[in-house]
């Protein structure tokens, strides 16, 4: 989509040079290139992109799969791109965990870059303000977040349940995924999110949902509370 914001992360100056110049001229907007892990977040959190290109190998302690990481885990809606000359086995692997939305090895090709993009770009065009994009290591699926009922933590996933009843694990924190939700999700125990619009009823020790009862943590009891006061 011409006129997206795009974000390079490569740390070789020349390389980072003619990939900017690829995409200026052909109408997309640049909105910065970096080389580090940290100049990629700075600049994520003050103007985030449309798509963001990250070669593996950064300037800095973190790679760029740390950064796909972070994004994935924060940004979830930011599609990104690896571009790299890393494709040994080890690599590949870490590289495949983070759920990339393409991969192009170097010297780049104008043309498979920018078709790429394109594509990559279409795939993710008007994604809904009222869903939330859940990842998996195999698929992505956007989901209505009034579909949502609650959400529970078990070791290192989530379950997320739905009003069809269907369930949706995957690996993801209680707390990364609460930064994505908005104000009608509230954290009420460490290990569940519930969505206000679905609570039933409640006392000073749990609320239903459905027909599952959850707990409500004795540091949390006033704030819920007062949260469903208000909602009342």
């Amino acid at each position: 989509m011409k006129n997206s914001k795009i974000l390079i992360v490569e740390d070789e100056i020349l390389i980072a040079d003619t990939i900017k110049k690829y995409l200026v001229l052909n109408k997309y907007s640049v909105v910065g290139t970096v080389i580090s892990f940290t100049e990629a977040i700075d600049l994520v959190k003050k103007n985030p992109p449309d798509l963001v290109l990250i070669d593996i190998i950064l300037n800095g302690q973190k790679s760029g799969i740390d950064l796909a990481k972070y994004l994935r885990n924060h940004y979830p809606k930011i599609p990104f791109l690896f571009i790299s000359s890393q494709t040994d086995r080890l690599y590949m692997e870490a590289l495949k965990k983070t759920n990339p939305d393409g991969f192009l090895t170097k010297p780049i090709r104008k043309d498979s870059l920018l078709a790429m993009i394109e594509v990559i770009l279409f795939n993710h065009k008007d994604i809904p303000e009222d869903t939330i994009l859940i990842r998996d290591n195999e698929s992505s699926q956007n989901v209505k977040l009034d579909n949502i009922t609650y959400i529970m933590a078990e070791h290192v996933y989530i379950r997320i349940y739905l009003l069809s009843g269907k369930m949706l694990l995957i690996r993801k924190s209680l707390r990364d995924i609460s930064d994505e939700l908005p104000e009608q999700f509230i954290r009420v125990h460490r290990s569940y999110i519930v969505n206000k619009k679905h609570i039933k009823k409640w006392n000073k020790n749990s609320l239903k949902i459905q027909n599952v009862e959850v707990p409500i943590s004795r540091s949390k009891k006033k704030q819920v509370h007062n949260l469903l006061e208000l909602q009342t």
